[in-house]
């Protein structure tokens, strides 16, 4: 991992800590605390374009990100299913996806650098899901076509009247990477 963008990383997380405990510690809204970790993080990445619930791709027929997964994954995870499209006698399914943080470039893939994925330890939601979409933005293989340097998933403590440090989970090419 660069050292560079894991220190922006976790500078950005010392301050929504020192700063905006409060929206940790009443459990607010995990978009609420994705704003604001996005607004800190554009201070550090100032050459880059930070935006949250991105959804537009630029190579797409309709202009959505959407991620390919194989259709046997998505039973696993207990993931409905609509769109499904055969790749290389495949069965895969189709996602329109919404990424909660990018740090990226508009209007072209070349560079597109992080992809931070939050969750509150308060939301029962699995986080499998999270875990998928993140190796898929950060695949390599021609499906795939987002193509980001690094995923990053999330879990902020809330609810908690003392500061606790977050869990981060990185990626990097498809995999979990330390």
């Amino acid at each position: 991992m660069e050292n560079n963008i894991k220190n922006k990383v976790e500078r950005v997380i010392a301050k929504i800590s020192n700063r905006d405990h409060y929206l940790l510690k009443n459990d607010l809204n995990e978009r609420t605390i994705a704003h604001k970790f996005a607004t800190y993080l554009q201070e550090e990445f100032n050459d880059y374009d930070v935006d949250c619930e991105y959804n537009k791709k630029v190579d797409e027929d309709n202009g959505s990100k959407n991620i390919y997964i194989l259709k046997v994954e998505c039973e696993k995870l207990r993931k409905k299913t609509r769109n499904e499209i055969l790749i290389n006698d495949e069965e895969y399914s189709k996602f329109s996806i919404y990424p909660d943080i990018i740090v990226h470039h508009r209007g072209n893939n070349d560079n597109n650098l992080l992809i931070i994925e939050i969750k509150k330890s308060t939301n029962a939601i699995d986080r499998k899901f999270d875990y998928k979409k993140l190796q898929c933005y950060t695949d390599k293989s021609p499906y795939n076509k987002l193509h980001y340097k690094y995923g990053l998933f999330i879990e902020f403590k809330t609810g908690n009247l003392e500061l606790t440090t977050p869990e981060l989970i990185w990626y990097r090419d498809g995999d979990e990477y330390i």
